[in-house]
């Protein structure tokens, strides 16, 4: 994990966040980044989500909520705003959307680059949040981390750990609600003799204040599963396709935030390749990546890590070790 992250080279005096990618790790990084530059921030959303913003410390100036959704039809308030009388003035854009808003408002946005992360928060207690989700004593638990939530499948990954809990102990993937297919995944839960368990949890999108209660990390983008896992049809299905196709919106591009703060919190992870979250943390000891064209794979990379790390819910809820992660290694390539 780099210790440094990249930070504003311009100096700017005001940003707009799109609510929609303020998680509250986010929430709490914008807030020290705020205070350090004496930000004001314009929330790009509803009263509500600018309630949500200044309860975690961001200094905010303003919410707007454009009608529709589109930027354009919302300028003249933006404008407001961002109070700037100087066309082209810098402003630091938070999200796609707001760096549309900032450009329909006559400012040049400015990029942040990269997430810088938030002081360390505290977790919550591990032996009431098991309970709540119904983990047993010795059973496992694997957080599904996504930043933000949207941008990974949650049928996917209880794929992957269902697999997994077929190789060991009982697992219990932690979701949020607002992951791709997370209520399809919730109607899976319970098969394979129990093997497959899913809980879904709006504090999934705060991954260090679950990390004393999991014993894994996973991270994939569903954006990965549709471009590297999805087989174009061939002939003239490829016509019919279109049409639907052409209807569907892209998933989004996780970023790597969530896998960071949970591996500096201690919990091991498995993530797939091709994410952001395994550029920035493939060579980190505590993680191992696997191919997810390959399910499998990414079961047996789950079961090595929970073999190879005693993570500290495990421990505390007396957990024993699984398989030695030679079984990753000794699997085909």
């Amino acid at each position: 994990m780099p210790a440094d992250r990249p930070m504003l080279d311009h100096d700017v005096r005001t940003a707009v966040a799109e609510a929609g990618v303020l998680s509250p790790p986010r929430l709490r990084a914008l807030a020290e980044l705020a205070c350090d530059r004496a930000l004001r921030v314009v929330v790009l959303g509803t009263a509500f989500d600018a309630r949500r913003a200044a309860a975690c410390g961001v200094r905010v100036a303003a919410a707007v909520a454009p009608p529709l959704g589109a930027p354009v039809l919302g300028r003249a308030a933006i404008a407001r705003a961002i109070g700037s009388a100087v066309r082209g003035a810098p402003v630091l854009a938070l999200g796609e959307r707001a760096a549309d808003a900032v450009r329909a408002a006559g400012a040049r946005p400015v990029e942040l680059g990269a997430w810088p992360l938030p002081r360390p928060a505290p977790s919550l207690d591990p032996a009431e949040v098991r309970g709540a989700w119904g983990v047993q004593p010795g059973d496992r638990a694997c957080l599904l981390v996504a930043s933000p939530p949207r941008a990974t499948d949650a049928r996917v990954a209880l794929d992957v750990v269902g697999r997994a809990a077929v190789l060991g102990r009982p697992i219990t993937l932690v979701a949020h609600p607002d992951c791709r297919h997370a209520a399809r995944a919730a109607g899976w839960s319970g098969v394979a003799g129990g093997a497959w368990r899913i809980v879904l949890d709006e504090r999934a999108d705060d991954p260090e204040l679950l990390a004393g209660a999991v014993d894994v990390g996973l991270a994939l983008d569903a954006a990965v599963v549709v471009d590297d896992l999805a087989r174009p049809p061939r002939g003239s299905a490829r016509w019919w396709a279109a049409i639907p196709r052409s209807a569907l919106r892209a998933p989004v591009r996780g970023d790597a935030m969530g896998a960071e703060l949970l591996v500096r919190a201690g919990v091991p992870m498995a993530i797939a390749d091709g994410t952001a979250a395994a550029a920035a943390l493939r060579d980190h000891p505590r993680v191992r990546t696997f191919n997810l064209r390959r399910p499998n794979l990414g079961a047996l990379a789950v079961h090595a890590v929970l073999g190879q790390f005693a993570a500290g819910a495990g421990t505390a809820v007396g957990a024993t070790g699984a398989a030695s992660p030679a079984i990753l290694e000794a699997a085909p390539a």
